[in-house]
């Protein structure tokens, strides 16, 4: 084994572990993860509900001015 043989050989075990460990990191986050993508997107859902019925009202209020 030469020299530089052996400092990839070294380099490629340091690789290794830091992506074994930083993606059993990321497996170990997914499901808080997924539970911050769904609650995000209830709030959102929420928001955007609210601002159709607030837009919906204003209409409504707006057309019966007109009527009058």
């Amino acid at each position: 084994m030469t020299y530089l043989h052996h400092h990839f050989s070294t380099t490629e075990k340091g690789v290794i572990g830091t992506v074994t460990s930083i993606g059993s990191s990321v497996f170990s986050m997914l499901p808080h993860l997924e539970t911050t993508l769904r609650v995000a997107g209830l709030i959102i859902g929420i928001l955007v509900g609210l601002a159709t019925l607030v837009s919906v009202i204003h209409d409504i209020q707006k057309k019966r001015k007109e009527m009058k």
